[in-house]
């Protein structure tokens, strides 16, 4: 299931997007009562993309796990 952040963030580079996501990952590792345990995360993603919707990366939610 894709979970669309309409809003966004405006970041500097893709390296600013990836670490945004592993930082998202880690706050969501220390609240498993809202997001599930991460054992069933292991095939999830979060996918980065620019303003017209391009695909810039991927970062597997195992990447920490």
């Amino acid at each position: 299931m894709l979970i669309r952040d309409e809003e966004g963030d405006e970041l500097p580079d893709l390296e600013a997007a990836r670490a945004l996501a592993l930082n998202t990952l880690r706050e969501m590792m220390r609240l498993p009562h809202i997001y599930g345990q991460p054992r069933e995360w292991k095939r999830n993603v979060f996918v980065i993309t620019n303003e017209a919707g391009t695909v810039l990366a991927e970062v597997p939610y195992d990447a920490l796990l």
